[in-house]
């Protein structure tokens, strides 16, 4: 091999590389401004709320997180199912209802959501992404 086909070669494989390393760190996985992540497909979900664990849904007051998904599903104490993102949009920490306040509440640092996802104390101060649901018989759909 000469002098100028090593240099080819070797300048061709690390422009190879490069590209790889820009390709993969191009990646849709995406974060928000929190510095969680966020879950970029759409949210399409079927669970049946009369098997563990998602019997708790029955109950006023029981909420299930999913967390491949990241969605919060809860019964409020009128009865109604209702689903938001499960991570706070502060810190990413996962939330949980609270029947008595009605309310989504971080641990992690206090910020508290009305059960449609908007703010109601910080220091969050973006709401939580809602999601639609629909009960048909004992089959819950959570939806975009």
């Amino acid at each position: 091999m000469e002098r100028k086909d090593f240099i080819e070669k070797v300048g061709m494989s690390g422009a190879a590389l490069l590209v790889m390393g820009c390709l993969g760190s191009c990646s849709k996985s995406g974060s928000s401004s929190s510095g969680g992540t966020t879950n970029t497909n759409p949210v399409d979900f079927t669970i049946n709320i009369t098997t563990a664990p998602y019997n708790v849904l029955q109950n006023a007051g029981g909420f299930y997180v999913d967390s491949a998904t990241n969605v919060i599903i809860a019964k409020t104490s009128a009865g109604a199912l209702i689903a938001v993102s499960s991570l706070c949009t502060h810190q990413a920490v996962t939330i949980e209802f609270q029947n008595t306040n009605n309310r989504f509440y971080c641990s992690g640092h206090g910020s508290t959501f009305s059960t449609a996802g908007a703010v109601t104390n910080g220091p969050a101060t973006t709401a939580l992404k809602a999601y639609k649901t629909a009960l048909s018989g004992s089959l819950l759909r959570v939806y975009e």
